[in-house]
């Protein structure tokens, strides 16, 4: 298990070997996703600059600050109560380091390693697990909006109709026996002639439901 001390021991012991062989520290990451590349675990990095004497050495500690981690994890510039929440319950690891990582080129290889302590990787895994909450939520919210917002267009579409609904149910044409659907159609776009197509359609379908209900639909 990985602790602050440890990653702390390791960049010490890097900065010694680099001190010795005469290479240059550079306190950035080296980002290179196209070069070949080995992993060598922290404890041997100190060794392997004293063996191949590099000119530069790629360093970067990062120390924790709970505000900023939870702002970049979450990619915002304002905490809200949740992320406070969070940053709070993890801000006693402020100033403490979290991550190291180093990396040297050799021979066109990158010898390189990212090591995290094992409470930042828990902060992380806290972190994710917020982050998938909040998604539901988020998606429960928008899905009830969505049924809200189709219940509503729903009852106004009943309300607007309802007047066309009553003059079809009432007008003993409409529910003449053996009546076809298309002729209640053409007899609805009969008597409402302003009324557009898909609507008139809906009126005759609600009102062949209520006949049906009331039980005197043929």
């Amino acid at each position: 298990m990985t602790e602050s001390a440890d990653l702390d021991q390791i960049a010490k012991l890097v900065k010694d070997a680099a001190e010795e062989s005469g290479t240059m520290i550079l306190e950035t990451a080296l980002v290179s996703e196209s070069l070949p590349g080995v992993a060598v675990s922290g404890d041997r990095f100190p060794a392997l600059i004293k063996h191949l004497r590099p000119r530069l050495v790629y360093m970067l500690l990062t120390s924790f600050d709970a505000e900023a981690a939870v702002e970049g994890h979450f990619e915002v510039d304002e905490l809200d109560s949740d992320l406070n929440k969070l940053a709070a319950k993890w801000r006693k690891r402020n100033g403490q380091t979290a991550r190291l990582i180093l990396g040297v080129m050799a021979d066109g290889i990158l010898h390189a390693i990212i090591e995290t302590t094992v409470w930042f990787d828990e902060f992380e895994e806290e972190a994710e697990q917020l982050e998938a909450n909040r998604a539901e939520r988020l998606q429960a919210d928008f899905d009830r909006r969505q049924e809200e917002e189709r219940s509503q267009r729903e009852a106004e579409e009943k309300k607007r109709l309802t007047p066309y609904v009553k003059k079809l149910v009432a007008d003993e044409r409409f529910n003449a026996p053996k009546i076809s659907a298309a002729k209640r159609l053409a007899l609805a776009e009969t008597m409402f002639i302003n009324l557009d197509r898909a609507s008139t359609k809906k009126a005759v379908d609600r009102a062949v439901n209520e006949l049906w209900l009331t039980g005197t639909g043929k």
